[in-house]
């Protein structure tokens, strides 16, 4: 487990990434936000990421090949990635996973699934409650 972490959230829905951010920064995290692809790899050069919460639908380059690029840079490789999406069929979350998805958490999710998937990675405190759905 990681103490202080920073996660990165990539997501083109601004309302989305502030949400996250307000959920992830009550749990004590340093929050970055990517509006795209572009600006996360290029953020990704200049911070320390210690896990990344990824939108599949994106404009231009989703996400799933960011994910598969992030799994061939060797600095990026070990980043646990959440893959976050409102494609939930048994295919696209296969899809996810063989792309390098550490976990899948479909879109709607409330900050407890998002608590949840996040203990598997990072450490959480004790404190930090927001019960909305993200």
């Amino acid at each position: 487990m990681i103490a202080k972490s920073a996660i990165l959230v990539v997501d083109d829905e601004v309302t989305y990434c502030d949400v996250i951010a307000d959920i992830l920064e009550s749990y004590g995290f340093v929050t970055y936000i990517a509006y795209n692809v572009a600006e996360a790899l290029d953020l990704l050069d200049t911070i320390t990421a210690n896990l990344i919460l990824l939108d599949v639908m994106m404009p231009e380059i989703d996400g799933l090949t960011m994910l598969r690029q992030l799994r061939f840079h060797s600095e990026w490789a070990d980043i646990p990635v959440i893959v976050a999406s409102a494609k939930v069929s048994p295919e696209d979350v296969s899809v996810a996973f063989e792309a390098g998805a550490d976990i899948f958490l479909p879109k709607p999710f409330t900050a407890k699934e998002l608590r949840t998937a996040l203990r598997e990675f990072v450490a959480l405190p004790d404190t930090g409650s927001f019960e909305c759905a993200a």
